[in-house]
């Protein structure tokens, strides 16, 4: 019922680009503004952090901002279920809890620092981040996921869904499903204390305006970013 783990290319994680630098739009950034921005979008992304400079920058409230932070997680929590085959409509929604609430103590661990901005021209900016890659799921495949499907698999070997009704074929798939999605996560949570980092990488980045002014990081860029700090 298992099949080998999914590979994906970058996300198009593009929920909070959108934002960009409202209190900018029309008016010139400076290399500062810039990297703030890219900082400033890392935190709240990774560490649900931001302080009143990033919200003003932004043009955010502080609420708005947690609904950032939220979304944010919700789009690492769909990289997570896609690489660890969760099928996100079988689960309850304490399991589902359960993944966010282990991705945002994940997501804190985040190593990144931004290390300046450089103005291409008269509103376009390189900005350079230097990252420390977290290797934990990256050891989970390696080193144990294969162990934990052959167990899952074992423990449902005799199960059959011969002769049971469409709502106990429903209820046994569902319970399957959460199984395999809170043991992925303990198989997770059991490795945090081997985890490490693995070797600093440095990526530029581009903030620049569309059209009405607006300046934010690319949808690419921020895509190669993340799935840097984070990588699977």
């Amino acid at each position: 019922m298992r099949g080998g783990v999914k590979r994906l290319p970058a996300l198009a994680a593009a929920l909070l680009l959108c934002l960009g630098l409202g209190a900018c739009g029309g008016e010139t950034m400076t290399s500062f503004d810039a990297a703030s921005y890219v900082s400033g979008v890392l935190d709240e992304t990774y560490k649900g952090e931001w302080d009143n400079a990033f919200l003003d920058l932004v043009d955010l409230t502080d609420g708005e901002a947690q609904d950032v932070y939220e979304a944010a997680l919700e789009e690492e929590y769909r990289r997570f279920a896609y690489q660890f085959d969760l099928n996100d409509a079988a689960l309850t929604q304490e399991t589902r809890q359960a993944v966010l609430d282990f991705l945002s103590q994940v997501c804190a661990m985040a190593q990144y620092t931004v290390q300046g901005a450089v103005a291409l021209d008269d509103t376009r900016y390189a900005v350079e981040v230097s990252v420390r890659p977290l290797d934990l799921f990256v050891q989970v495949r390696e080193d144990a996921l294969e162990g934990f499907q052959a167990e899952f698999a074992a423990d449902y070997a005799g199960v059959t869904l011969e002769g049971l009704t469409a709502q106990e074929r429903a209820g046994l798939e569902r319970t399957y499903e959460n199984q395999w999605a809170l043991g992925v996560v303990d198989l997770c949570r059991g490795r945090l204390g081997l985890m490490g980092y693995l070797d600093v990488e440095s990526i530029l980045v581009l903030v620049a305006p569309d059209e009405e002014g607006y300046y934010s990081m690319g949808d690419n860029d921020y895509n190669n970013l993340s799935t840097l700090i984070l990588p699977y």
